[in-house]
């Protein structure tokens, strides 16, 4: 359940400007005043930059967990940009190379997304939401699951257990129950 090495954290903001709320926002800065130095964040608005910097593997190799703050399109199949659509086929080839990733992205918790999203970047794991999950709840969700691999050295999975014990099945059942998934 506990991790030897304390991971580190890339955020990858990928909600529009437009939006109210910003969970990578949000998540960086409660993050960042407990340990600033193991957590980054970076703003993308088109399709073109984001991939751009996923091509180039230095700008993630320093990191073990890559959070994609996005929205979903689940009938198009697709992680949705500000400026554009990346299905999972669009992602460079091992991108993602043996780092967990969460895909905060609506409804994108499918096997026609995750199953050719994993085999493009080779990522180790996935979280994802199945459904629609407010903003306060997926943002309390992957905040509480990164303190606790962050601060307590969980390992990916049991803190996964943990905050779903807590949030989706505990005393708080509601939206965000049985919300996220996890793939590897």
């Amino acid at each position: 359940m506990f991790a030897l090495k304390k991971p580190r954290l890339f955020i990858m903001e990928c909600i529009p400007k437009s939006d109210e709320y910003k969970e990578g926002e949000v998540l960086f800065g409660f993050l960042e005043m407990t340990d600033p130095k193991d957590i980054a964040i970076k703003e993308f608005t088109t399709k073109t930059g984001f991939l751009n910097y996923l091509r180039r593997k230095r700008n993630l190799e320093r990191f073990d967990f890559i959070h994609l703050s996005g929205h979903g399109d689940p009938d198009r199949c697709a992680f949705e940009m500000p400026f554009g659509y990346v299905g999972p086929e669009e992602f460079p080839n091992a991108c993602f190379e043996g780092k967990r990733v969460a895909l905060s992205a609506c409804g994108m918790s499918r096997r026609d997304f995750i199953e050719p999203f994993m085999d493009a970047t080779g990522a180790k794991s996935v979280i994802a939401p199945r459904k629609d999950v407010q903003f306060d709840d997926a943002a309390i969700w992957y905040l509480t699951y990164y303190y606790l691999m962050l601060h307590h050295r969980f390992t990916s999975m049991g803190a996964f257990d943990r905050v779903n014990d807590t949030l989706c099945y505990g005393p708080r059942r509601g939206r965000v129950k049985g919300g996220f998934e996890h793939w590897s």
